[in-house]
């Protein structure tokens, strides 16, 4: 286990006519042993920081710690990637063809020079593990998706290292096998106790697997907490949609509260800006065609029903406010549909309405 330290690294590729800022000014602290997220779109700067991590990249500013030792600092290298203990788990997990399972695990152990009898009494017991022992003799053509998901991983781990980075490493598996591959990566780590980085613009891999997320956005850390306090409290509208799906209106702010069209969401504050953006999660809202008795939810307006989806086995709802834009839409999932063109009254929870100030 080693604890990560990033002191305001920064990162700048030159280009033809100037320079592109890849990284700005990041400062960070992965505990020993933890589960850290990476989120953030395409070209935010999630690999590159994890490739500054491994020694792959060195920080144009800034210094990398790993526990209280420098490893790199100001276009410097100080410790090489192969004396920094780090496992890596690529998105195409970059298995060679022409090798067995079993040979592909051992590469690395073949490179440090081990003898045969360690090699192999090192790899079965990560296959083991990882319950991939039957397929060792396997080809990567001969494995299915899952498994050689597994071989990857196990090749990473199989250094006994200290750290462990995840690339994007379930994008090239179908979503039924996204599920188990991410709890089999949490069971690992548990079990082998080693510090986890995952690198992904998918939620779904942060929440299922870290114990925190860094949020990266053109090269900026944003925000840093618990998935679930990223996901309830963003500090932007971008954020909001990065954690989750999120229903985003374009209001006015009035003395009773944010007009959006006939709908008018409740205020917990002043804001300096007239024009605000107000995220709501499709779990905080309600459509119907009765009133609600309940002080949890907040009745805002009439809304009328648009579109009619279905997916994962509910009714995905799109809702447009009875008056304004038929841009501005609200997003809900039910368990039964509704009819289209049909009025229904809108509630939303209440304490879950999001203000962004543009």
């Amino acid at each position: 286990m080693v604890k990560i330290i990033a002191k305001n690294i920064s990162k700048y590729f030159k280009k033809r006519n100037g320079y592109v800022i890849a990284l700005d000014d990041v400062s960070l602290t992965v505990e020993s042993g933890a589960r850290f997220g990476i989120l953030g779109p395409s070209g935010a700067g999630k690999t590159t920081f994890m490739r500054i991590i491994a020694g792959l990249e060195v920080p144009t500013k800034g210094e990398l710690y790993f526990d209280d030792k420098l490893v790199a600092s100001n276009n410097k290298i100080i410790v090489p990637p192969e004396d920094r203990k780090i496992g890596m788990v690529f998105q195409t997990w970059a298995l060679y063809p022409n090798l067995t399972a079993f040979d592909n695990i051992a590469f690395p152990l073949t490179n440090m020079k081990l003898s045969k009898e360690e090699i192999r009494k090192r790899v079965e017991e990560i296959a083991k593990i990882l319950d991939i022992g039957h397929v060792l003799d396997h080809y990567p053509r001969e494995l299915s998706g899952g498994q050689q998901q597994r071989v990857a991983l196990a090749r990473a781990l199989v250094k006994n290292p200290s750290l462990l980075l995840l690339d994007e490493p379930f994008s090239n598996l179908d979503a039924r096998m996204r599920d188990s591959a991410r709890a089999l990566v949490k069971d690992v780590q548990e079990k082998l106790g080693v510090t986890l980085i995952i690198v992904s613009h998918d939620p779904a891999d942060i929440f299922s697997i870290a114990d925190n997320v860094g949020v990266l956005v053109k090269g900026k850390l944003v925000q840093v907490g618990r998935p679930e306090d990223v996901y309830n409290n963003p500090v932007t509208i971008e954020v909001a949609n990065l954690i989750g799906e999120i229903n985003e209106l374009e209001g006015k702010v009035t003395k009773e509260g944010v007009i959006v069209g006939n709908l008018k969401f409740p205020l917990d504050k002043s804001y300096k800006s007239e024009r605000v953006i107000v995220g709501i999660r499709p779990e905080d809202v309600k459509f119907t065609k009765d009133l609600i008795n309940d002080e949890n939810w907040i009745l805002v307006g009439k809304g009328v029903v648009k579109v009619i989806g279905y997916q994962g086995g509910m009714f995905r709802i799109t809702v447009t406010p009875l008056e304004g834009s038929e841009d501005e839409e609200i997003v809900t999932y039910m368990d039964h549909p509704l009819k289209r063109k049909e009025e229904v009254l809108i509630y939303v929870k209440k304490g879950s309405v999001k203000i962004f100030e543009t």
